[in-house]
């Protein structure tokens, strides 16, 4: 049989705590900070852990031929060994499950570098997005932050028929992205390739938008850009940055919404001052 130091030191370094007590109560193994053998029977035990069902397992086997006993292994805490936390409701999916694994070329096709390099960039964070659980495109809650993407299309025909086309049509590109980048995201949840694919496409055409509109304000001079517009784009930022706060559920859905309604405002009122400057 083997003695307790050396079943000891199989296990060693002892970071695991696995306890198992036989029906027939001849015997008891316990692994972990310490490992005791009562009333011992003749064991081996294999050197190298497996898998199953995505846990590690350690075999030990008796001289017994239809003894096999498994163990699935908890890491340990050194706060306290026996508690096993559940990720909260109330946390970004960043949060909760770490950094996308499914980014590769089945879904992102071409733009697997670009993708690759957000996450790097990023530490992981920028394809990772809320869980609106539990609403989703059919609730009524899910509709309405769906429909606050037709401001944007509000704002890009206004532009557009009053002469901008160029920055009307990406202003209108970008509300039909997002409003396929939230659909997908209500309605396949969280950790999906599906919706990072589409998170990816919404920050090239938001960003176009953006990046054009900032143009414009530049152009026409920071200083006569109207207080309006200044006070709407700073109220669309500070809710874009209140939507990685609280980047779950309803509280997103409300702060994403109003981010949506100010950008769009903003878009509108710096087009329409980009066209009376062109008029002058």
């Amino acid at each position: 049989a083997l003695c307790q130091a050396e079943v000891a030191h199989a296990f060693a370094p002892p970071l695991h705590h696995v306890a198992f007590v036989p029906s027939s109560s001849t015997s008891a193994v316990r692994i972990g900070t310490s490992l005791s053998l009562i009333r011992p029977s003749t064991v081996s035990v294999e050197s190298s852990t497996k898998r199953r069902n995505n846990k590690p397992t350690i075999s030990i086997i008796s001289q017994h031929p239809q003894a096999r006993y498994e163990f699935a292994l908890q890491e340990s805490n050194n706060n306290n060994n026996n508690d096993q936390t559940t990720p909260s409701n109330n946390q970004s999916s960043f949060a909760k499950y770490g950094r996308p694994q499914d980014i590769d070329s089945n879904t992102f096709g071409p733009l697997l570098p670009i993708a690759e390099a957000v996450d790097e960039a990023t530490g992981g964070w920028g394809l990772t997005y809320a869980d609106l659980h539990p609403a989703t495109p059919r609730t009524t809650v899910g509709q309405a932050f769906l429909a606050t993407n037709f401001f944007y299309a509000a704002a890009g025909l206004w532009l557009g028929f009053h002469g901008d086309w160029f920055y009307g049509g990406l202003t209108e590109l970008a509300g039909i992205v997002s409003f396929v980048y939230h659909y997908t995201q209500l309605e396949f949840g969280k950790n999906r390739t599906e919706v990072r694919l589409a998170l990816l496409i919404d920050y090239f055409c938001a960003g176009s938008a953006l990046l054009t509109g900032g143009v414009y304000m530049i152009q026409a001079g920071i200083t006569t850009v109207p207080l309006d517009a200044v006070v709407s784009a700073a109220v669309a930022v500070v809710c874009l940055s209140l939507c990685w706060v609280w980047e779950f559920g309803y509280p997103y859905i409300f702060w994403h919404s109003l981010w949506h309604i100010a950008s769009a405002y903003t878009g509108y009122l710096v087009g329409q001052e980009h066209l009376a400057n062109i008029a002058a």
